[in-house]
């Protein structure tokens, strides 16, 4: 294929991704004409923490994991990306190593901009400045969303969370929602073991509200993960009422 029409291809990409669609065509044609389209298998390792921090992967399908490992050799899930979310920003702005492990959970394609060529546009588009700051300031929100989680939250409630999560993120919204994600993957996103993330789905499996099979999860109804979430938020709320 002629070199003119791959980037046309990335351009059209780039495009449709919400991240970049609002940006003008000449700085779609600068990015665009240094973009690279990489795939990852499921289950591949993308970067490590304190690999060079090369510059930005946008999602254009999959899931990717972002992680951290523990010293005891387990690992903590700090984010899920999908389709139209981009990783890898901190190292983009600052050039520092990764601060994280990324990994493909399902197959992935990705577009990968280098930093140099990234930041010289960033230096001409504000828009895109304002877009990573707001990016920053959600990824924040969900760090602190994550550590009061794991601070107050029960199994039950911190797995209804991620199942729900995903389910938006796959695209399987509704009754019947079809969640592809280990339960060993499930736990790790929860902050607890696989056995005991197994045996909260296996009750969830006989009184109805999900079906289990190998690497998914069907939501059967997703009205009791709703009434999870939502009751613990109340009491967290209510909480902080009587402590005011």
């Amino acid at each position: 294929m002629d070199i003119n029409d791959l980037v046309i291809d990335k351009r059209s990409v780039l495009v449709r991704h919400q991240f970049f669609r609002d940006a003008s065509a000449s700085a779609l044609d600068r990015l665009a004409a240094h973009a690279r389209l990489v795939a990852y298998p499921a289950r591949a390792r993308i970067f490590r923490k304190g690999d060079p921090g090369a510059g930005l992967l946008a999602v254009l399908s999959g899931l990717v994991r972002i992680s951290v490992p523990s010293h005891d050799g387990r690992e903590i899930v700090l984010n899920i990306v999908g389709a139209n979310d981009i990783f890898g920003e901190v190292a983009l702005l600052d050039g520092h190593p990764r601060t994280a492990d990324a990994t493909a959970v399902t197959r992935c394609q990705l577009l990968a901009l280098d930093r140099r060529d990234f930041v010289t546009v960033l230096q001409e588009e504000p828009a895109f400045a304002i877009k990573l700051l707001e990016l920053v300031s959600q990824r924040l929100r969900r760090t602190s969303e994550q550590v009061e989680d794991l601070t107050f939250s029960d199994l039950p409630t911190r797995l209804a969370k991620a199942i729900l999560r995903l389910a938006d993120l796959q695209g399987a919204r509704g009754e019947n929602g079809r969640v592809i994600a280990t339960q060993k993957e499930l736990g790790r996103t929860i902050g607890f073991s696989r056995e005991s993330t197994n045996k909260c789905l296996r009750d969830w499996e006989e009184a109805g509200h999900v079906t289990l099979e190998k690497g998914a999860c069907t939501i059967r109804n997703r009205a009791f993960l709703v009434h999870l979430v939502e009751a613990a938020a109340r009491t967290c709320d209510n909480s902080e009422s009587t402590a005011a």
